[in-house]
């Protein structure tokens, strides 16, 4: 059904949650998975930290992401399912707008929480910012912790999360 599921992370656990949903969705299929990572940002203008530290610190930062994404690779390998690597470098909403054009992707699926604080509103400002902005069918994943804590939904928009 899907031939390219764009799967957009930012390291946490919230946001792997779309990994399960995607693992279930391409097993056995010939769905490519791309995953970009949210964390890596450009070097910025910060003239007290000077340019070979600001560039230090994006490489790192892209290493990380690098062996980070790797390991989901590694993971959806195991089940033949086919997947690669993107490491954008601005803003994770347009970055990932940016990746489901350029890929021509069937489908976004992400975590409704990623790295946020569960005292803001169910959906994420990144996957809000998705959600409203691309004419591509999106899956958002809720985050278990909201589940397993037996919150309504209302107090949370409410933001009366206790």
């Amino acid at each position: 059904m899907f031939k390219k599921i764009l799967v957009p992370l930012d390291g946490s656990a919230l946001a792997e949650r779309a990994i399960d949903q995607v693992e279930k969705m391409a097993k056995g299929s010939e769905a490519e998975v791309i995953l970009p990572e949210g964390r890596p940002v450009a070097p910025g203008k910060a003239p007290e930290a000077g340019q070979m530290e600001e560039s230090k610190a994006f490489a790192e930062s892209v290493t990380r992401s690098k062996a980070y994404l790797e390991r989901i690779v590694t993971r959806l390998g195991a089940i033949s399912v086919k997947s690669r690597i993107l490491i954008p470098s601005g803003e994770p909403h347009a970055e990932i707008l940016a990746a489901a054009h350029k890929e021509d992707v069937d489908c976004i699926v992400m975590s409704t929480h990623g790295g946020t604080a569960l005292a803001r509103t169910l959906l994420g400002s990144t996957a809000e910012k998705v959600v409203y902005t691309t004419k591509r069918p999106v899956m958002l994943v809720k985050a278990k912790e909201i589940l397993a804590a037996h919150l309504d939904e209302g107090e949370v928009f409410a933001g009366v999360v206790r």
